[in-house]
């Protein structure tokens, strides 16, 4: 059965993250595993010849177990309400120790992941998905989609969102993705041309013959804005407030959007006042 990866590290970030994850499970037919993990220091012997990490490393078992219990505790009681008509997920709760992106690149083989959420533990959304190690971490170590939560911006609904695209590859196989998600949910996607400062104008024969792949997906509620000039963060996250946008979804690579969006030095600030979640779709990303 498919699942939902659900990354906690217990911070302030829980709240949304479980609300959300709760509300994705019960449309995708998905059960729910709650990971956290735990990076040891470096060993480093004591005088008797003792690791005192060891009990480092002890009392955080015991932490993360007692944590865990309590939050899926909370999530049961969300799950419990629930429509009878919804899915209601079961959930399983895993522990490890090592780096957050090879702990979920093995989960990854070892499960059938849908998707995985994770929350920004301060600061912007963006902040994390530029610099945040964590995150970058999970993209990079990921073939499925990653939902990232800012701080007190639960996702409880998915009426509607927005993806920008400057007509890749990638982008195609993403909306693809979408239209499979947007017939689950019923929600309707917004899909907009970025023109980055300083280039040429959208080719017109590439965005209709972007369109006509698109048309073959046969999802009815698809919407198309461009967009452009120097102030393109900005642009987007005014654009997903205007249009009433749930989630803003970008595809991730080493040549993709996401990168050349965000190549400057005035990314962070720019980036601040994004407040709804955002999905990073791998551009990979194998449909199932």
């Amino acid at each position: 059965m498919k699942k939902i990866l659900v990354l906690t590290d217990f911070t302030d970030q829980c709240s949304q993250v479980k609300e959300t994850a709760v509300m994705l499970s019960a449309k995708l037919h998905a059960n729910l595993i709650l990971f956290n993990t735990f990076i040891s220091q470096p060993a480093m012997l004591s005088e008797n010849g003792s690791d005192p990490w060891v009990l480092e490393e002890l009392m955080w078992i015991e932490d993360s177990k007692k944590k865990l219990k309590f939050l899926k505790e909370d999530m049961d009681l969300l799950i419990a309400a629930l429509p009878a008509a919804d899915h209601h997920a079961s959930i399983d709760c895993r522990k490890s120790m090592g780096s957050l992106g090879l702990q979920v690149k093995e989960l990854l083989e070892e499960e059938h992941v849908e998707m995985i959420v994770m929350g920004a533990r301060s600061g912007s959304t963006w902040d994390h998905i530029l610099v945040g190690s964590d995150t970058v971490s999970v993209v990079n170590h990921t073939n499925r989609p990653v939902m990232i939560v800012p701080v007190g911006h639960p996702l409880r609904q998915l009426k509607k969102l927005t993806i920008a695209t400057d007509f890749d590859e990638a982008d195609l196989n993403a909306i693809h993705y979408l239209t499979r998600l947007g017939r689950l949910f019923g929600f309707t996607i917004e899909i907009v041309y970025v023109k980055l400062w300083g280039k040429e104008s959208i080719d017109q024969t590439q965005q209709t013959s972007f369109e006509k792949h698109i048309a073959k997906f046969n999802f009815p509620g698809i919407n198309y804005q461009n967009i452009g000039g120097k102030d393109l963060v900005n642009r987007l996250n005014d654009l997903c407030e205007s249009n009433g946008s749930d989630v803003l979804v970008l595809v991730h690579d080493h040549h993709s959007l996401l990168h050349r969006l965000f190549n400057g030095t005035n990314a962070k600030s720019l980036l601040e006042k994004q407040k709804i979640p955002v999905m990073i779709i791998p551009a990979g990303m194998d449909l199932r």
